[in-house]
């Protein structure tokens, strides 16, 4: 990658990260849920997982990297994880258009800097 191409892409990326998960509103608040809201975000998160990984295992072939990628996602916290998701959304939706090696390159590097 070029030099001039390679600084673009920390800007972008390094833009990304402060806007996604930097919310000064969001750091004095309590989260108070219910059993049952647990429950379903659970479910709900199992099967984006499920998503993702159907996104990763189409261009990713080593099982031990796809093996590490699921274990990651378990651990992530919410707002690593819903932009992973969003992105993952987008690649299915884009099929082979030029912006989907972006958003999978985003996604990759999401999992990976989490």
């Amino acid at each position: 990658m070029n030099k001039p191409l390679q600084s673009v892409v920390i800007c972008f990326l390094s833009s990304l990260l402060i806007l996604f998960f930097w919310n000064p509103a969001a750091q004095g608040k309590t989260n108070k849920k219910s059993s049952i809201d647990g429950e379903y975000e659970q479910t709900h998160r199992e099967t984006d997982v499920t998503k993702i990984m159907s996104v990763l295992e189409k261009k990713v072939a080593d099982q031990r990297l796809l093996e590490k990628a699921k274990e990651k996602l378990s651990t992530l916290r919410e707002p690593e994880f819903s932009l992973i998701t969003a992105l993952s959304k987008q690649i299915t939706k884009e099929g082979d258009r030029p912006g989907v090696d972006i958003a999978f390159l985003l996604l990759t590097a999401l999992i990976i800097f989490s």
